[in-house]
């Protein structure tokens, strides 16, 4: 019902046309065992009589044959179209859960998808959705095949309603019986699913961690044995003991229907008079449905796995709060500082918590500020609420006259570029640049010495295969041409070699302050920070104190500082 439901809000007119032509295919399947057993029972001098010459063949009966062929025909058709609709209905359906989950994840606030964490993330796209697409590529199939049991149950009543009754008795029985295994197969799939998150968090770290890994043979083995392969072998454990229990009990319901086929044939008899030609018509219509109630049972593992997915992505996705910004952007009127008023902010992270404020400041156009501090003073917090990806508990943040609120947040972001140290680098400039910008951009990177590595044509990198500087220098080239008010760094130089240091502290920084950009940077090089107007020292989630270096402005253009240098 659940996947029923996930398609019927899709396209609900398609649906009722896919189950109305599954319905048909169904009953015409239902009635090709009565034409055969009708044709059959005809006589000798009837079968003579009615023959035809059809495509150079001597036909008997073919009347009946005729019919058959055209119920095949109906058959082929009505099944063919149910099963196109709804896949494509399933298709679409699965598509568009796809992209709410990604607008969800868009919309959601920076601090939310950290809490949730990548890898929970990454495991509801890929490997849930995935489950929920192969379990929905089966439903039209299934439906097929329900409606033919249904059928020929009809068909069982209309030839001796107490067999009908025993064959209901016995599918009652089948599927109460049925249900507690597939109960206890579905306990384990959900086990199972609870350690994909962690299985897929080991991978990061395997990933990511082989540099540090490869280093150690005791920190490799332990890495493998106590955290990778423990997950994995969970994973793997509970997945077998579920589709060990769910496989025992689709042959139980395999066996019950020829189960059914034995008690009817050697002791219903017994009891009930029943004509052998109407004993064998049941036999056939019990023979017949073998196949279609195999299908149902051998497609509930799969549904059973979908199943869990979807609910898993309906309880994650159901609780991803979401950004309360309204999403159209307007220009905001001119600005000349960022200030903040009583600013708090406060966050809990498992047993972890961490409070920021209140906070009063100000950063302005035209010049350069450091936030400097040690580990865990909340120098990357204050960035991040700096650059509005994180909410104020209390207090107000005003660009200029505007304040920031949910009507205007996208407006004001729209003032602001950043490159904090886990940035992603895309392959392709996603902003809209034409031809007249490429000598920009061939420029930037001659003088970011990045011209020997990469070249851009048509809007994409010619690789991103780089160095962690020259990755950082890349990002910095698509910061310089989106041309934003307020550059935000979070230790940029950090990757860099001495040389480029001092063209980033000496030549980029004060060549920004100078157009007229509030510069914000976050960085523990002491040594630079008389480059800088103004430094907020953070402790413990304080500002501590506000210094401001004494510094002499070169009288040379930015330009000719960074080519100096």
């Amino acid at each position: 019902m659940e996947f029923l439901k996930l398609f019927t809000d899709r396209a609900p007119n398609r649906v009722f046309l896919s189950i109305l032509l599954g319905a048909i295919a169904g009953a015409s399947y239902a009635l090709l065992i009565p034409i055969v057993l009708t044709s059959i029972a005809n006589s000798t001098a009837e079968r003579a009589a009615n023959k035809a010459m059809v495509l150079g063949f001597e036909v008997t009966n073919y009347q009946f044959g005729a019919l058959f062929a055209g119920i095949c025909l109906l058959i082929m058709i009505s099944r063919s179209l149910s099963q196109v609709l709804l896949s494509r209905v399933a298709l679409d359906a699965t598509t568009d859960l796809r992209v709410k989950t990604y607008r969800a994840i868009m919309g959601a606030p920076i601090a939310e998808i950290e809490r949730l964490g990548p890898s929970r993330l990454m495991v509801a796209i890929t490997n849930d959705v995935g489950r929920i697409v192969s379990g929905a590529s089966i439903v039209p199939n299934v439906l097929v095949a329900l409606v033919t049991v249904t059928g020929m149950l009809v068909y069982l009543a209309f030839l001796n309603i107490d067999v009908f009754w025993v064959v209901v008795a016995g599918i009652a029985f089948g599927i109460i019986t049925y249900q507690i295994p597939m109960y206890i197969g579905n306990k384990y799939f959900e086990r199972g699913r609870k350690f994909v998150d962690a299985l897929q968090e080991s991978i990061r770290g395997l990933i990511y961690g082989t540099k540090e890994l490869k280093l150690s043979k005791a920190k490799r083995e332990r890495y493998f044995s106590d955290i990778l392969l423990v997950n994995e072998y969970a994973v793997r454990d509970n997945t077998k003991r579920a589709n060990t229990i769910v496989m025992a009990a689709a042959n139980y319901g395999d066996l019950l229907s020829y189960f059914v086929i034995g008690v009817i044939a050697y002791v219903f008899v017994s009891y009930h008079a029943v004509e052998p030609a109407k004993l064998v018509g049941v036999v056939m219509a019990l023979l017949y449905i073998v196949g279609p109630v195999g299908l149902i049972l051998n497609a509930m593992p799969q549904l059973a796995m979908a199943k869990v997915s979807l609910r898993h992505i309906k309880e994650l996705f159901g609780s991803l709060e979401q950004e309360k910004s309204v999403d159209h952007v307007v220009p905001i009127a001119p600005w000349r500082s960022l200030r903040f008023n009583n600013v708090c902010y406060s966050y809990t992270n498992g047993k972890n918590s961490f409070s920021l404020g209140p906070i009063d400041l100000e950063i302005s156009r035209g010049e350069i500020t450091f936030i400097v501090g040690g580990n865990g003073s909340g120098k990357s917090t204050l960035s991040k609420l700096i650059a509005l990806h994180y909410t104020p508990r209390s207090g107000d943040v005003h660009f200029g006259e505007t304040r920031v609120d949910r009507d205007s947040m996208n407006s004001c972001r729209q003032c602001i570029t950043a490159i904090f140290t886990d940035y992603y680098l895309f392959d392709r400039l996603l902003d809209s640049f034409g031809q007249d910008e490429q000598a920009t951009i061939d420029r930037y990177l001659r003088e970011l010495e990045l011209d020997k590595k990469v070249s851009v044509e048509g809007g994409k990198f010619s690789t991103i295969a780089l160095s962690d500087g020259q990755k950082k220098r890349l990002a910095l080239l698509v910061t310089f041409l989106e041309g934003r008010d307020m550059y935000i760094f979070d230790e940029w130089a950090a990757d860099q070699d001495p040389r480029f240091k001092e063209v980033f502290y000496h030549g980029i920084l004060p060549m920004l302050r100078d157009m007229g950009k509030a510069v914000v940077v976050i960085s523990h090089d002491d040594r630079y920070f008389s480059v800088a107007d103004k430094v907020l020292v953070m402790e413990e989630g304080s500002l501590l104190r506000t210094e401001y270096p004494q510094h002499k402005r070169h009288e040379t253009s930015p330009l000719e500082r960074v080519a100096a240098i």
